[in-house]
């Protein structure tokens, strides 16, 4: 009974939350947009490049450095991909410790938690013996981020700190000044910077989908993120340095000092709890992790002795601001590269995105793939409703399943929130209480226990015929196809390209994702169904009908894994429903309520 209450309560809220929103898109509709004159927004760029010859004695990335830099005119890289979290966080500490004149990042997060605040203190530790640091974020999170925004920007003359586009001027927006912006200038601050890139000296760099939060470097107390970086040494990393400085000399991106609520902070000084050492570094949570980006032996088996050397890599990214359009669409130039390189594929493409959602762009791009290529095998790893972190985008996939089945013949696999396969994924993981298996052999926590602690699909990868992998910040939704700015590297090797198709193959497997497929009905109910779907669905900006034709399939014991479309697929695979070990729970009532408003909502989720 207090679960039931608990649940319409919580509905209450988000039902409240849609109906603002609604309102917003109203005055969205009713005001004038006002596009970003790219042209007008761009002050003097700088030159970030390190031209010196960089060595790193106590590092085991001065081989790699050496023989990359060693050479002029040279294609070589080395790149080792970073799929546990653990080592996200170890790989880039060990860097920051390593630098020698520059640290340039970009991040879409940066969170006042546990790992926000390490990572600012080795930053600032650097800028005091000497390196340059230069950092740009887009969103500060969590309790009193602001003032963790007023540290960094008071902390040292050698660290710089930018905020991408803030909302009225600040980082913590008040109504009072939020709401003119959101009704007159709806483009403006819709479009964000999504990118996440990490560099040191001009020479090593790190991209992908990782935040500064904990969450991200397994450390979250409920929900952890399965996220991919790459981290790579070679000449391509000039060119984020490049792309870094134009978003650096962008006029958007406002120094924290010059944002109101920062400045006011300052102004008082009051961050008193900065000044307790225990505040910046939690020892029990770091000193393992601390002790190890330290120890020389570690570094080298672990990132260095694993790298790969490959020849041919490509970065990819969009410009600040993104387009000049006047809508909420007009793409970019991230969109336009990954639509050409998916237009390559022959005969199979393995992609990973947490979101699945389709604007009238990407519906013409995987159209017109599917019409050219009809054998094309697509497999797309995506969130269940159980591991999803966002409603509103899992709404909004929903709606779109039954176009992703039958007519753009997807294989979908939705991820569950605790897999079997976790330990390997996020070797810290301890379970509050045991697996437990139910009679289809499907792993899984009760959904009270799923929510309290479980995975969440946060990365964004493609790998095209087993020989091509992108590896970045680009989700497969409307919003990283026309608003955010996002990045990618493109890698032109099949052992790269194999080691994340495999890491995505383990992660649609039987006992970590269930498959989707479609509902089996008589025929005649199945069209009638249909029917009034695609009537419903054409209703301008709702779409109610209840009945879906798709739902999540779990394998039987002992059975063959086939596709959905198989002939074999119903003898092989039993329906566990459209929201497996969700249960009676808001995010169900939540997704169907945004799924009824996904017409109008779709281009800005």
């Amino acid at each position: 009974m207090k679960r039931m209450f608990k649940i319409i309560r919580t509905t209450g809220f988000f039902v409240t939350k849609l109906i603002l929103f609604i309102f917003c898109l109203s005055l969205f509709s009713c005001a004038t947009v006002i596009p970003i004159s790219l042209d007008e927004l761009y002050g003097k760029s700088e030159n970030f490049h390190v031209e010196d010859q960089i060595l790193y004695p106590d590092s085991p990335f001065n081989s790699l450095v050496k023989d990359v830099f060693s050479q002029t005119n040279t294609n070589r890289h080395y790149l080792k991909i970073l799929e546990i979290g653990e080592d996200a966080l170890l790989s880039r500490i060990h860097l920051i410790r390593s630098a020698k004149k520059s640290i340039l990042i970009q991040t879409f997060i940066w969170s006042n938690d546990q790992s926000g605040r390490f990572v600012a203190r080795e930053l600032i530790r650097a800028a005091q013996r000497g390196v340059k640091v230069k950092i740009i974020v887009d969103q500060w999170r969590l309790k009193d981020a602001e003032k963790l925004a007023a540290y960094f920007a008071l902390a040292h003359p050698n660290l710089e700190i930018k905020t991408y586009n803030p909302g009225a001027n600040q980082i913590k927006k008040s109504a009072l000044f939020f709401l003119p912006e959101l009704a007159f200038k709806f483009k403006k601050i819709n479009q964000r910077m999504h990118n996440k890139v990490f560099i040191v000296d001009d020479r090593i760099a790190i991209l992908g989908g990782r935040n500064y939060e904990n969450d991200y470097f397994d450390r979250g107390k409920t929900r952890n993120f399965k996220d991919r970086d790459v981290l790579v040494v070679g000449p391509v990393v000039r060119a984020m340095t490049d792309s870094f400085s134009k978003y650096w000399a962008f006029k958007l991106s406002i120094f924290n000092q010059d944002l109101l609520d920062v400045a006011r902070i300052i102004e008082k000084n009051d961050l008193e709890e900065f000044n307790d050492p225990k505040y910046l570094y939690d020892q029990e949570m770091f000193f393992e992790s601390s002790r190890l980006s330290d120890d020389y032996h570690f570094i080298k088996s672990q990132f260095v002795e694993t790298a790969l050397k490959v020849e041919k890599v490509k970065f990819v990214a969009d410009i600040p601001g993104k387009n000049k359009s006047l809508g909420l669409s007009g793409g970019g130039v991230a969109a336009t590269e990954l639509a050409r390189m998916l237009m390559k594929a022959k005969k199979r493409i393995v992609a990973q995105t947490p979101y699945l959602v389709l604007d009238k762009r990407a519906l013409r791009v995987a159209r017109t793939l599917r019409k050219n290529n009809p054998d094309l095998d697509i497999i797309i790893s995506t969130n269940s409703l159980a591991a999803a972190d966002h409603v509103y985008a899992y709404a909004f996939s929903y709606k779109q399943k039954k176009l992703f089945t039958k007519q753009l013949r997807f294989r979908i696999f939705e991820f569950k929130p605790v897999p079997k396969d976790i330990s390997l994924m996020m070797p810290s993981y301890k379970p509050e209480q045991s697996l437990k298996t139910d009679k289809d052999n499907n792993y899984s926590l009760t959904p009270l226990e799923s929510q309290n602690k479980h995975l969440c699909i946060h990365g964004k990868s493609f790998v095209i015929d087993d020989s091509i992998v992108w590896i970045g910040s680009f989700n497969v939704d409307p919003r990283s196809i026309n608003l955010n700015t996002e990045v990618g590297l493109i890698v032109f090797d099949e052992t790269a390209a194999g080691l994340v198709k495999d890491n995505i193959v383990r992660d649609i497997s039987p006992d970590n994702s269930w498959t989707i497929g479609n509902i089996k009905r008589f025929a005649i109910i199945s069209f009638f169904n249909g029917v009034l779907a695609k009537i419903s669905a054409t209703v301008p900006f709702v779409d109610v009908w209840p009945f879906r034709d798709t739902a999540s399939f779990t394998l039987k014991p002992g059975k063959e894994v086939v596709p959905f479309y198989d002939k074999l697929f119903y003898q092989n695979y039993i329906s566990v429903g459209s929201f497996p070990q969700v249960g009676l729970s808001s995010k169900e009532v939540q997704t169907r309520l945004y799924k009824i408003f996904a017409g109008v909502a779709t281009p800005i989720i």
